[in-house]
């Protein structure tokens, strides 16, 4: 599969707001349930090439996380340094940037919300490149 993003809409072959039953039998997902942690059921089912990760809610994808490989307007969005990539999309940040710092190597991950194309993109390092973009059905604006 080539993962490429339609806004709002798929990740390569996952359409996103729908049944997660759909790719059952096509996909070998791992599957881990937090279903008892929440008060929705909400599951995280990833798969290895390209690695990405689907967030599903109620049976529905909700999110697709990527960390190899998402082509939009032709070029992969990962790896990509943030500048090229709001030169690329044509698209400003909302809000402000959180700054996250889990990882033990003294580089805390920036996160950007690109609302107008429903993408959370995580980056390492303030002059960093893109390690994981998060697209959503989420933030569409009417």
């Amino acid at each position: 599969m080539i993962a490429i993003l339609i806004p709002f809409q798929s990740v390569g072959d996952f359409v996103l707001k729908s049944n997660i039953d759909n790719y059952i039998k096509e996909y070998s997902f791992c599957i881990r349930d937090y279903s008892s942690d929440l008060a929705t059921p909400a599951a995280h089912y990833s798969v290895d090439y390209p690695r990405m990760a689907l967030f599903v809610e109620n049976n529905l994808i909700e999110e697709v996380a990527c960390y190899e490989e998402l082509l939009y307007k032709g070029r992969n969005l990962i790896g990509m340094k943030i500048e090229e990539f709001i030169s690329h999309t044509g698209e400003n940040f909302v809000g402000e940037i959180d700054c996250l710092d889990f990882e033990d190597d003294g580089l805390p991950q920036y996160v950007y919300e690109f609302e107008s194309i429903g993408l959370q993109v995580w980056v390492k390092g303030r002059k960093g490149n893109i390690l994981t973009i998060i697209a959503s059905s989420k933030y569409k604006e009417n």
